[in-house]
């Protein structure tokens, strides 16, 4: 019995228009008769495993604005009162009036620093046996000798998203060794400068709690929690195709900082994973959780998926395959095309059309598997599938043997890295972007490794795990 090269070009046909309509069929050829095709179940891929959680780096910059107004509030304008004598013994006393400048902020080494200088007018008095007081001054009313203040505080947030301070003074003294800042009466040979740094220490140190207790009522849960939403959100990579990174926890790292900016390094602890959907996911609530302490592992994994359609496999096995002669018991026959479609219980199908000495079409299957070494798809079990043509095999047995199925089981290959690197390219585009108009996404993928290989009806499925670092840059609002 001989199978013409017409019948085989229909049964073809046949083959690519199953795959053009996305049904999953199993399609026969042989003599004259080709049977309907019959629609077969395929199941989904399986749900991939929960991974471990993942880290993003979330550099949380924080303007120290707010913090300075608190400050200016707390720490009056003005101390002391030149109608405020304060006798020192017997025969000398004096007053003074410190008027403080505003307060300027900055970070050093992991502590928020407040300087501010300190201008003040003061008057010695001196009372001699017999004889009136005498009495001399320094300073005026728009100048007169300065102080250099500086306050510091470690500056944390609590659980509630709220600052915590511990305010101390780090410097209240002259500001210059020069005699413009030295207030010494020489009439009465009597130096007021260390009275008046004294004093003006005891005045700010009273104010201390105070300050600690208004910035520790600046709550920043408001602006958090509008970027907690931002990170919520569904993150479109393609038609059909969403990254949802899935945040469940901010944890607080160190502090640091360059200028009026302090940065908060905290760790975000998430679940991103990729769906496919047509419609824009939805997201459940998006209440901003107490922030924790401590550290998460670091880094990003995130399951990718390529697929390979069936007309793409189709394609790459046909021009692996053209052409191959193969000769046996002095017969030979040579590949024309091969058309991959699915087939039920995870197998691939692979109609091989040949002409030569027989002309007809093989079908085999098998499982498909990932060749790491290769990076290439094949399916090392592949084998003659049951429902082949009997009519075709009684006709030319010497076709049906081992030999030529080891042919197709080294050659039938497909590349994988075309699915992966389309997968590994939408994923750095999600964690690559802009969240609203304060969040930036910034992510390096380090490595693609494939987890696994599936039959779907779309095509064969190619699941990886991408692993890489990723950060959240927050610009001041």
């Amino acid at each position: 019995m001989h199978l013409d090269v017409g019948k085989l070009d229909s049964c073809h046909a046949r083959y690519l228009m199953v795959i053009a309509a996305s049904a999953v069929f199993a399609v026969g050829c042989g003599g004259d008769r080709s049977p309907e095709p019959s629609t077969v179940l395929l199941s989904r891929a399986p749900v991939p495993p929960p991974l471990p959680l993942s880290r993003f780096d979330v550099p949380l910059d924080y303007d120290l604005t707010p913090v300075l107004r608190t400050v200016e509030r707390a720490v009056p304008r003005t101390f002391g009162s030149l109608d405020s004598v304060k006798r020192e013994d017997g025969r000398r006393s004096y007053a003074y009036v410190v008027t403080r400048g505003r307060f300027t902020g900055f970070v050093r080494g992991g502590e928020v620093h407040l300087r501010s200088t300190f201008t003040y007018a003061a008057r010695g008095f001196y009372k001699p046996p017999l004889s009136p007081t005498l009495s001399a001054g320094c300073g005026g009313e728009t100048s007169g000798p300065r102080l250099a203040v500086e306050l510091a505080t470690p500056l944390t947030l609590t659980d509630e998203w709220r600052l915590s301070p511990r305010a101390r003074i780090v410097r209240v003294a002259p500001f210059s060794d020069t005699d413009r800042d030295k207030c010494t009466v020489s009439l009465i040979n009597y130096d007021i400068t260390q009275r008046v740094v004294s004093a003006a220490r005891s005045a700010i140190q009273e104010k201390l709690p105070e300050i600690n207790r208004r910035v520790s009522q600046v709550k920043l849960e408001d602006r958090f929690s509008r970027w907690w939403e931002l990170l919520n959100r569904p993150i479109r990579l393609t038609d059909g195709v969403w990254l949802l990174l899935e945040p469940e926890q901010l944890r607080l790292g160190g502090v640091s900082g360059s200028g009026s900016i302090l940065t908060v390094q905290a760790g975000l602890d998430a679940r991103p994973r990729v769906i496919a959907s047509v419609r824009q996911p939805t997201v459940g609530a998006t209440v901003l959780p107490p922030l924790a302490r401590g550290s998460s592992a670091e880094g990003f994994q995130i399951y990718v998926e390529g697929r390979i359609g069936y007309a793409a496999a189709s394609q790459q096995l046909t021009e692996r395959l053209t052409g191959m002669n193969i000769t046996r018991a002095g017969r030979s026959v040579t590949i024309q095309t091969v058309v991959a479609t699915p087939s039920p219980g995870g197998r691939l199908r692979l109609a091989v059309g040949f002409t030569g000495d027989a002309s007809g079409m093989l079908q085999f299957t098998g499982i498909p598997r990932y060749d790491a070494a290769k990076r290439e798809i094949s399916v090392p079990d592949l084998d003659y599938e049951i429902e082949t043509d009997s009519r075709l095999v009684s006709a030319y047995v010497w076709l049906r043997t081992d030999e030529l199925r080891d042919v197709f089981r080294s050659r039938a290959q497909l590349s994988a890295d075309p699915a992966l690197e389309r997968g590994r390219s939408l994923l750095l585009a999600g964690l690559n972007r802009k969240l609203g108009d304060v969040l930036t996404l910034s992510a390096t993928v380090d490595s693609v490794a494939v987890r696994g290989v599936y039959i779907t009806p779309e095509g064969v499925l190619v699941r990886a795990l991408a692993m890489g670092d990723a950060s959240v840059q927050v610009r001041q609002e």
